[in-house]
């Protein structure tokens, strides 16, 4: 088991679809952390100016709304590259590897390794566990690297409460932790992220047993996560009471609907006994010799 999990996650992190799909995630989360730096200077720039025409008189800058944490890329909600970004995700989380099951079973390679190992379900763990890692790094990474150049820049000023930027943070299940911890609220989206994301791309291992296509094989995820936005935003809406039951909006760290800890967990169980389920039950019964 042991030996096949190393050459998984080599081959893993090691093609070129991963770093195409990481690259193209660090381009959009780059450029959002180049508009929400632009975007703070332009208000310094304002504030400079207010305070010269006041001469000295009182004035309240609002630095808790000029923060590191509502300008990352997971709680910024001004500008497109942040819903591009969220929209892409099992795109991008299916592109790293979750193609490979598909792949390497009509090139003959599956068979290889199954007739190598002890049991059959020893190669398929391993490459659930390589696509995982595969696909929640592609979206984790360029997350880190917009929250760390956001930071560069932009202070860290503890968000608070009663400016009207944060009142849609009221709906967020970790709305504790956003205004007392919230670099810690930050790193909890960003792991909700990798785990969601791993799961998508495991969910393209999944399907390869009833899809032969791998264009197709990536493609299902990200259509299925696009079909659920739109039932939400245009049917779903107000039978749920504006309640966030989409990926594309409650792995955001930010409200716009309503975002629960319950929708997120229905969608963890199911992602996760669809994909480790078909991948280790079907894996094992399947002929693949």
């Amino acid at each position: 088991m042991g030996s096949l999990l190393k050459i998984e996650l080599k081959k893993a992190f090691s093609n070129k679809m991963f770093l195409i799909s990481m690259a193209i995630g660090i381009i959009i989360a780059m450029i959002s952390a180049g508009q929400n730096i632009a975007n703070y200077c332009r208000g310094l720039e304002m504030n400079a100016m207010t305070e010269q025409l006041l001469e000295g008189e009182p004035f309240n800058p609002m630095y808790p709304i000029n923060t590191v944490y509502s300008n990352w890329i997971g709680s910024d909600h001004q500008f497109p590259m942040t819903a591009l970004f969220y929209m892409l995700l099992p795109l991008l989380a299916g592109l790293a590897y979750g193609w490979s099951y598909c792949t390497e079973r009509k090139s003959g390679y599956v068979a290889q390794m199954v007739s190598r190992s002890t049991k059959k379900s020893q190669y398929f763990l391993a490459k659930y566990i390589a696509t995982f890692l595969a696909g929640g790094a592609a979206v984790a990474i360029p997350l880190v690297l917009n929250v760390l150049a956001v930071a560069c820049f932009i202070p860290a000023y503890f968000p608070k409460q009663f400016y009207w930027i944060y009142y849609t943070m009221d709906s967020h299940f970790l709305r504790e932790l956003f205004f007392r911890a919230p670099v810690v609220f930050v790193c909890c989206i960003i792991l909700l992220d990798f785990v969601f994301a791993g799961l998508f791309a495991a969910a393209c291992v999944a399907l390869a047993f009833f899809v032969k296509n791998k264009f197709a094989v990536i493609l299902l995820p990200f259509l299925g996560v696009l079909a659920v936005q739109y039932l939400q935003d245009n049917v779903l809406g107000t039978i749920t009471d504006f309640i966030a039951i989409s990926p594309m909006d409650f792995l955001r760290g930010y409200a716009m609907n309503a975002v629960l800890g319950l929708p997120i967990l229905i969608w963890l169980i199911l992602l996760l006994v669809f994909t480790l389920g078909v991948t280790w039950i079907k894996g094992a019964k399947d002929d693949v010799l």
